[in-house]
């Protein structure tokens, strides 16, 4: 990281904190003079009292953009990887405020001010980084802090392309050489370095031996440069580096998923405060459910089975959707219940007997109740306790029933790497692809393991929501 991003990145912590609190401060005088459309506020609060709360509350959310990498990002990254990150740090910390007020609504005079301060501190802080980024870009055309950059093998489309970007100032790159991967290449980029002419080299042809690469890499290496390559298409996937040291040697892990580490952590933090927010709001029906379940048909009103897990099977529950004489467990049809399923399995959609799982359309074991449950997910509602408990996330691959899972645990091993979850990009394309093809679920599974982010999961909690409230699916029988 070159020095004058490091200044900006360090000018940006004061400059974020005033930004949050003015948002926290104009929030309340917002709802001061809005109580015509409002209403009155219930629980009165002085504003000195306020900016007393907000100063405790703020540095909680400049630790969140820390963790986030708010305060670790170089000038020539394009400015939308901040404005995601302003985003998912300024909706944990609403989340957070939520859970809060739901405790203790003294804590805030109104729920109003909550709201407007995640879309004012949204736009504050936005507005910051773009006069931060506006100032970098500015001194990046008058050629200070920019990039040195040396391009190799700079031949075919895509070489073209990263070169012309990287003649555009305002990406914070200087290209001060363009060189083959001649015999004398090392000799050229040596002479380069000795004249402090170079940051960092690209090699831009993705089809050159691993041999050379392994040259440029060590003479990197041995400078102190950055060196970037471009990948083969075919070939790449995403991981995160990990630097461990062991007894003074250094060992560069590749992890399984940018899950690992921290993530795990902000996952965790995000299915913790999702999870509690919708069975707080969601409780009132568990007891409406419960009659009409039990007026439509006898037998339990959850359902409970084992499902396969991230390391361990866990039990896993949904209200019951199922003709309990029908339902697969000792606790409902036992055996006689799991020799239909069989019969059934022959008539699967998903392969017949040979299919990795059971799909039936208008499924005989269904009851009335079940069919309008599972058509609007209702029936999934339980799963948010799996959540709090720590089996299941809100985001995550499908959980599948134990005996189907048992079918393909060792070819597609890598769906257990991460928790199952209630909602997911599976669970998205199947909305509006009822009849999606098992492969292509896996390799949806897959993708996303390889490429989460926190950001990630929460478009893909609101994609769940529109899609299940808003959007219009295709009409299919179950």
């Amino acid at each position: 990281m070159k020095k004058s991003e490091l200044y900006f990145n360090l000018i940006s912590i004061p400059m974020d904190f005033a930004a949050l609190v003015a948002a926290g401060i104009v929030s309340f005088y917002i709802r001061l003079h809005t109580e015509l459309f409002v209403g009155r506020v219930q629980y009165q609060l002085q504003l000195s009292d306020f900016v007393a709360l907000m100063l405790k509350v703020v540095p909680i959310l400049l630790v969140v953009f820390a963790l986030l990498g708010l305060y670790n990002l170089r000038g020539t990254r394009r400015f939308i990887h901040e404005f995601n990150r302003i985003v998912v740090g300024a909706s944990l910390g609403v989340l957070f405020a939520i859970v809060l007020f739901f405790f203790n609504q003294s804590i805030f005079p109104s729920r109003f001010i909550i709201l407007a301060a995640w879309v004012l501190s949204i736009l504050f802080v936005f507005v910051g980084r773009i006069i931060l980024k506006s100032l970098q870009e500015f001194f990046f055309s008058r050629g200070y802090g920019l990039h040195r950059l040396v391009i190799i093998n700079g031949q075919g489309v895509e070489a073209d392309i990263i070169e012309q970007m990287l003649k555009n100032r305002s990406y914070g790159y200087n290209v001060v050489a363009e060189l083959s991967n001649t015999e004398n290449l090392l000799a050229q980029l040596d002479e380069l370095y000795a004249d402090s002419a170079v940051d960092e080299i690209m090699q831009a042809n993705p089809h050159v031996s691993d041999t050379q690469n392994l040259q440029l890499v060590e003479f990197a290496r041995n400078k102190g440069l950055q060196f970037s390559f471009v990948p083969n298409l075919f070939e790449v996937q995403r991981n995160v580096i990990e630097l461990n040291n062991f007894k003074g040697v250094p060992v560069i892990s590749l992890k399984n998923t940018p899950l690992d580490g921290w993530g795990k952590v902000a996952k965790r933090v995000l299915d913790v405060t999702a999870s509690s927010i919708c069975l707080i709001i969601t409780a009132p029906f568990f007891l409406a459910f419960a009659i009409w379940i039990k007026l439509d048909s006898p037998g339990k009103v959850m359902y409970a089975a084992l499902r396969g897990g991230r390391g361990r099977d866990f039990w896993f529950y949904k209200f019951r959707s199922m003709y309990s004489h029908l339902s697969v467990g000792d606790d409902y049809g036992g055996e006689e219940a799991e020799k239909i399923r069989q019969e059934l399995w022959k008539q699967s959609e998903r392969g017949g007997i040979e299919g990795a799982f059971l799909k039936i359309k208008n499924d005989p074991r269904v009851t009335k109740v079940g069919r309008l449950l599972r058509r609007t997910k209702l029936d999934e509602l339980p799963q948010f306790w799996n959540v709090l408990r720590g089996d299941m996330s809100m985001v995550g691959p499908r959980a599948h029933v134990l005996d189907e899972v048992e079918r393909y645990r060792n070819r597609y091993r890598r769906m257990f790497s991460i928790k199952p979850g209630i909602f997911g990009l599976s669970q998205i394309a199947q909305m509006n692809w009822p009849d999606l093809p098992f492969e292509e679920e896996i390799r949806l599974n897959i993708y996303y393991i390889e490429n989460w982010s926190l950001w990630w999961d929460i478009k893909i909690l609101v994609k769940s929501a529109y899609m299940l409230f808003l959007a219009k699916r295709p009409k299919v029988d179950d």
